[in-house]
Formats: structure tokens, C-alpha cells, sequence
């Protein structure tokens, strides 16, 4: 692997999660006012109590991962030991929080559950294990993703290993 290689992926990877970070800055001020605006029209406790925590949720996961999240911006000088290690260390950090994904999620479980489970409480059984349902499978699913985002990133970097040793 060359280190023109190496350099164009990183400079990939940091554009890509600049892109992303800025996305997930976007979303996260939109979904908070959104939630805002459903504490303020619902007349529903348990909704509104699940959607502060939501929010909460949301403020913690930020303030924790703030740091993990962000990729280093590559020094210009970089050789080809310190590019491949530079490229190395931001796919480990990459790798581990996603291999991790329930870290980020626990947060979420109690607002999500009251949000979901506010409006049906009056429902029938059925309407309540389809909603419980769809939450399970919410966080699964992500869960899952970030899974299998780990173990993809967990190969790039053992093919970097073995070209660049």
C-alpha cells in the first residue's frame, strides 16, 4: 500500500466524518426541537416525561462521544509511518464505538419507552406488544448496524496491517 494510498483514504475517512458530523449536529438540533415542541402540544404525562428524557438522552450521548466522534485533521508532513498510523488510530476509534453500540443506546431506552407507551396505554394488548415490538427492534436494528459497521472497519484495519506492518 502506497503512501498516496494510505493519505487518500484518510483524507476520505476525515471528509466523510466531517460530513457525518456535521448530519448528526443537524439532526440532533432538529430531533430536540421537535421533542420540544411535543413536550409543549402533548397533554399526555407520560409522553411528555418520556420526551425530556429523550432530549436528556440526547444531550448525554453527545457530551460523552463528543470527542470519540471526531477525526484528527492529517498533518501535511506526514510520512508513510506516521500516515498509516495516523490512518490506524482513527479506524481503531472508529471501530470501538461502534463495537460498543448499546453504550450509546441505553440512554434512550427509558424516553423512548414513555414516548411510545404514552399513547397507548388506552390501547388494546395488542396494540401495546406491536408497539413494544417496534421498539425492540428500533434498537436492535441499529444495534445491529453498528455491529456489523465494527467488523467491517475491524477488517480495513487488518488489511492495513498486513500491506503496512
Amino acid at each position: 500500500m502506497s503512501v498516496e494510498n494510505v493519505r487518500s483514504k484518510a483524507e476520505r475517512l476525515e471528509q466523510r466524518v466531517r460530513a457525518l458530523n456535521l448530519a448528526t449536529a443537524a439532526l440532533l438540533a432538529a430531533v430536540i426541537l421537535v421533542e420540544a415542541w411535543q413536550i409543549w402540544r402533548s397533554r399526555e404525562i407520560v409522553e411528555r416525561i418520556g420526551d425530556l428524557l429523550t432530549i436528556a438522552a440526547f444531550l448525554y450521548v453527545a457530551f460523552r462521544f463528543r470527542g470519540n466522534v471526531a477525526v484528527q485533521s492529517m498533518p501535511a508532513g506526514l510520512g508513510l509511518t506516521g500516515s498509516v498510523h495516523f490512518y490506524r488510530d482513527q479506524l481503531v476509534r472508529r471501530r470501538d464505538l461502534s463495537a460498543h453500540p448499546w453504550r450509546f443506546l441505553l440512554p434512550f431506552v427509558p424516553g423512548v419507552t414513555l414516548s411510545l407507551l404514552g399513547g397507548v396505554f388506552d390501547g388494546t394488548p395488542t396494540q401495546m406488544a406491536a408497539v413494544a415490538a417496534f421498539g425492540v427492534a428500533l434498537f436492535a436494528a441499529v444495534a445491529w448496524w453498528e455491529k456489523r459497521r465494527a467488523v467491517t472497519l475491524g477488517k480495513e484495519i487488518d488489511e492495513l496491517e498486513i500491506h503496512c506492518p
